[in-house]
């Protein structure tokens, strides 16, 4: 049983232990839930509370200090991790960002304020990325061995923050062509060479979403949709991706779930998070990252 699970089971028998003052139907229970699983154990506790509330069988104050520490096994994405919208006009400052390739600029005015990148080279059709492989062998040290350009095969930008293994992102862009690819989500290590990503691929009629794990042996697709994507509409658009304490994942565009899939292959947290453009016109409004404290 995970140590401070045991510790809220153990500290709970022994306020209620200490407080029951008239003999009612909420008995004492035991910690042994059986299976071990902690969502089913935050469910069980969840009605334990309920009921000595009920019987009054505990101080209300303590009672409410409980559904406080449930809530964090409720909700693992209750602190905000990271949040950039890029309205002070750059990515050097609060949070930091650093563009290991390529170029970006913030826009400050019109239609699409927020973080820009074009890349003119030919979009990717790679299935699960001899792109992200490559991009990610480098990507963390390629600052200080060249001069990115505009003229790059890629543009990728990182900023570095402590990423718990269950996280909730949101990016809110809009994609200015129908070709190329632009891929975000957190790594670990110095080179970012173990990571999970949501890709994008413009244009194409199938396959057009891909989560994909990457690690020491290569990129895989974890989970794809099947279909097109034609988000060019020069309209705001919002990818949202959640990852649980078991390793579900689920992927939403524009409010629809398009990826479900589970991997626990990367458990350990994460230590920055990253957003490539390999092709095409993108304008990041916004990006946000909630997760807990790591």
């Amino acid at each position: 049983m995970h140590f401070r699970t045991l510790c809220f089971v153990t500290v709970f028998g022994l306020g209620l232990g200490s407080a029951m003052a008239q003999d009612t139907k909420y008995q004492q229970w035991g910690a042994d839930t059986g299976s071990g699983d902690v969502d089913t154990l935050v469910q069980d506790l969840e009605k334990l509370i309920d009921q000595a509330e009920k019987d009054r069988a505990a101080d209300p104050q303590f009672l409410e200090d409980l559904r406080g520490v449930l809530a964090g096994y409720q909700n693992p994405w209750s602190e905000r991790l990271l949040y950039d919208d890029f309205r002070d006009g750059n990515y050097t400052g609060n949070p930091k960002w650093t563009v290991s390739s390529g170029a970006f600029k913030v826009d400050t005015k019109g239609n699409n304020i927020g973080l820009r990148s074009t890349i003119v080279a030919p979009g990717t059709t790679q299935t699960t990325g001899n792109v992200a492989t490559d991009i990610l062998g480098s990507l963390l040290s390629s600052q200080n061995t060249q001069q990115s350009t505009s003229s790059d095969p890629y543009a990728a930008i990182y900023t570095a923050v402590k990423v718990s293994n269950a996280f909730a992102t949101r990016l809110e862009f809009v994609s200015g062509e129908r070709r190329g690819r632009i891929d975000f989500g957190p790594y670990q290590g110095p080179s970012g060479g173990v990571a999970y990503r949501v890709a994008y691929l413009p244009g194409q009629s199938k396959d057009s979403l891909r989560l994909i794990r990457i690690t020491s042996k290569g990129a895989v697709a974890i989970g794809t949709y099947k279909g097109a994507l034609n988000l060019e509409d020069q309209r705001r658009h919002v990818i949202e991706w959640t990852r649980d304490r078991n390793g579900a994942m689920s992927v939403l565009v524009d409010g629809q779930e398009l990826i479900s899939a589970t991997d626990r292959t990367i458990t350990k947290p994460f230590d920055g998070f990253m957003v490539i453009n390999s092709g095409g016109t993108y304008y990041v409004r916004s990006v946000t990252l909630d997760g807990s404290k790591t």
